[in-house]
């Protein structure tokens, strides 16, 4: 099928067909359709007519009616092939496929809210509605097959890979600007479906040439958008800084019909931010004064938005990247806002929850909040934010032997914050906390400061713990608990942060006087290659892909395989 130049779409028979970047899945769609057009690209071959989840429109799957699967079982089975199309087309709002048998059809639509599924529909009756899916499914019009088609590509017409590409959004005037997109660097995806389907581009304003990150994502309706965040942050050093926004690009409710009321769905809205773009990701520090300054920026950063009524929720080490300078307030930037909330809103709006942020770093008081005794549990506060600091250069600390070379053996205490269940991951790090630090996890690199900085920290989250349990144990209920806490802690916390600067000031001044014969940093040509310290997909060099950790303490595929089945259905974040 064809209509315009270039753009083409085929049936295929995938059991036929060798379909590409399928190496984490057993089975495969029983037929695709094949595409070709500015938004898909050859797959990684040298054989013209080769496939792979970046050409592939859509998918089918065929069953008889007798041994036909449940209606889940179904959802799931398409959803594995829907995710790899999500992650190798970014430009993807929505992902539809059919069920067909030898009497009936049924559609099932993937996108950022999750997922519906039509009744079977039997083709006999209404040959019709089947003929309009299947050429719906296979239309050569992008939007229609849910493609964003404000971000286009053009091809080499030799090799049909993709060879440069725009995005069009606004400036900082808000007019209309084509920025030109960075093809060096892949974009980063969240990997999961359902949930703020994150995509980040890299690109270069038109005019100036200067590079920018191109941010989309998807809201839930009754939560504020991270625009909201980036505005009072205009000016803040140490946090990423906003230079133009569109409020307002997609809704997922327009790709559902008007009946789709369950109560498990939540309308999405996408939003896209353009902002200024940094340096490396942190965990690419060339000195331990680089890292320990980088921490320190982006804690009084923090401390700068809290100071604006921001709270950023999301403390992680994708979260952090490293500044342009080794000067004061510019070692390090802090990203990602979609989690943050104002500390102004009602308490029962940014009460903590185990689902928001990233697990590794949470606090324990977030991985206690859906079980504490009083319900509603606190809100999400400044502490907890610095607690997640600690975790982030634990993290650090333990992984690296030196700057780019990771430990032999990675801790265990790493791998059981990573747990999945929360209750789990809340255990072992109350047992990390409430006991005398582990000084054998800090290697000969790091020094005495950098112990020291270890020891004093972790007597700080230590006392903050024990002060958060004597509130949760006394207090007789929900209020009686947050008055506890806004009169014991949350009036204190010019002096929280001015003591977590001081334990890393102190670090800071004796690493510098150390490393001053060093004190020009220099990025090795080949640190871009070196990937996040951690299980799992992650940001790279400029907010482009890296591909899962290759260490011995990764989950086994079998895990990996379940949890992304889960994903698909629930997402992992708000």
């Amino acid at each position: 099928m064809t209509d315009k130049i270039g753009v083409t779409r085929q049936a295929r028979d995938t059991h036929l067909t060798k379909l590409t970047h399928d190496d984490h899945h057993k089975t495969k769609p029983d037929i695709s359709i094949l595409a070709t057009g500015p938004s898909f690209e050859r797959a990684e071959t040298s054989d013209k007519e080769s496939m792979g989840y970046q050409n592939v429109a859509s998918v089918f799957d065929v069953e008889l009616d007798r041994t036909k699967t449940q209606p889940v079982e179904q959802v799931v089975q398409l959803g594995t092939y829907c995710r790899q199309i999500f992650m190798q087309q970014p430009n993807r709002n929505f992902v539809r496929s059919l069920i067909v048998t030898e009497c009936n059809v049924r559609l099932v639509h993937y996108d950022r809210s999750g997922t519906y599924t039509t009744p079977f529909h039997n083709i006999h009756d209404d040959p019709l509605t089947f003929i309009r899916l299947v050429l719906g499914l296979s239309s050569t019009d992008e939007c229609v097959l849910g493609l964003d088609t404000t971000v286009q590509w053009t091809k080499d017409p030799v090799t049909g890979k993709k060879a440069s590409g725009a995005i069009k959004s606004v400036g900082r005037e808000g007019n209309p600007v084509e920025y030109r997109l960075n093809m060096d660097v892949k974009p980063f995806i969240r990997a999961s479906i359902s949930g703020r389907g994150t995509t980040c581009w890299n690109a270069l304003y038109p005019v100036t040439k200067e590079r920018v990150l191109i941010k989309d994502a998807w809201r839930t309706w009754s939560k504020r958008s991270e625009i909201d965040h980036l505005r009072p942050a205009r000016g803040v050093n140490g946090v990423v800084q906003m230079l133009a926004f569109e409020g307002h690009c997609a809704e997922s409710k327009d790709y559902r019909p008007d009946s789709c009321t369950h109560q498990r769905f939540h309308n999405r809205i996408k939003s896209r931010a353009v902002m200024e773009q940094y340096g490396l990701p942190i965990w690419h520090f060339q000195t331990r004064a680089q890292l320990v300054g980088a921490i320190k920026d982006v804690v009084q950063a923090q401390k700068s938005l809290l100071d604006k009524l921001v709270l950023h929720r999301d403390i992680s080490i994708q979260n952090i990247l490293l500044g342009p300078s080794s000067e004061p307030s510019l070692r390090g930037f802090i990203i990602d806002l979609d989690m943050a909330v104002n500390i102004d809103d009602p308490a029962s709006r940014i009460s903590a929850d185990p689902r928001t942020g990233t697990r590794q770093y949470q606090s324990i008081a977030v991985l206690l909040s859906s079980k504490a005794r009083i319900q509603p549990s606190p809100p999400h506060d400044h502490l907890n934010d610095i607690e997640s600091f600690y975790y982030v250069l634990c993290h650090l600390v333990f992984w690296f032997k030196r700057p780019g070379v990771p430990v032999d053996h990675v801790t265990d205490v790493l791998k059981k914050w990573e747990s999945a269940k929360e209750d789990n991951a809340c255990s072992w790090k109350r047992a990390f906390i409430c006991d005398v630090f582990p000084k054998s996890l800090v290697g000969d690199y790091w020094g005495k400061p950098v112990l020291q900085l270890m020891l004093n920290f972790h007597d700080f989250i230590q006392k903050i713990h024990r002060t958060k349990s004597n509130i949760r144990e006394d207090a007789g209920n929900s209020a009686g608990q947050l008055a506890m806490i806004k009169e014991t802690l949350w009036g204190h916390a010019a002096e929280h942060y001015a003591e977590v600067d001081g334990i890393l000031q102190v670090a800071l001044d004796a690493l510098e006087l150390e490393e001053s014969a060093n004190s020009t940093l220099k990025i090795p040509e080949d640190t871009g290659s070196l990937a996040a310290p951690s299980i799992g997909v992650k940001r790279d060099l400029e907010g482009g892909l890296i591909e899962e950790s290759r260490k011995k303490w990764k989950r086994n595929r079998l895990t990996r395989h379940f949890e992304a089945e889960n994903a698909i259905l629930e997402g992992s974040e708000e």
